[in-house]
């Protein structure tokens, strides 16, 4: 048997498995982008932002904005004391509703940041959790660095509704 016949196969299964994971990167990246498109279409926010909000930082020790529950339908974003002039961590929380404590609630973040260019709000940053059991407070940090502009975080349940915070301007 000859040293390169018996390279051809393993060349042959590297090339192989190197297709596959290209067509499932391309898979991805096109659900990706059609879940993007689905969720930023665009309709009545590409008006513009109607109000903005300054979230600023509270200094007080004991029963600050961190620590309040979020009304109903509502996603509550607080600033967390943090480093620097333009690294700031904020903390959003949303009541996340679960009818039946048996089944498992999926829901994702999402920070988006208003692009003047395109109109529209962009996404910035993401993240998707879950439990199982009864209805409770999810929350979220995300942090923001050197990035000033106009932010709002949308809060997205599996199988209910999409709530939004108040827009927030950050600055540096």
């Amino acid at each position: 048997m000859s040293p390169r016949s018996s390279v051809v196969p393993v060349v042959a299964s590297g090339t192989a498995t190197v297709l596959r994971l290209l067509a499932a990167t391309l898979v991805f990246a096109a659900l990706y982008a059609g879940a993007e498109t689905l969720g930023g279409s665009g309709r009545a926010e590409a008006a513009g932002p109607e109000r903005t909000r300054t979230v600023t930082l509270s200094a007080q020790a004991g029963g600050s904005a961190e620590e309040r529950a979020p009304e109903p339908g509502t996603v509550a974003v607080d600033e967390i004391p943090s480093g620097g002039r333009c690294d700031r961590t904020y903390r959003a929380r949303g009541a996340v509703g679960n009818p039946d404590p048996q089944d498992t609630v999926s829901y994702g973040w999402r920070l988006e940041r208003w692009s003047p260019a395109t109109r529209t709000w962009r996404t910035y940053l993401t993240e998707g959790a879950g439990f199982t059991g009864a209805s409770r407070t999810a929350e979220w940090e995300p942090r923001i660095v050197g990035n000033p502009g106009l932010y709002r975080v949308r809060l997205s349940i599996d199988g209910g509704a999409t709530l939004r915070s108040e827009k927030f301007m950050v600055s540096c």
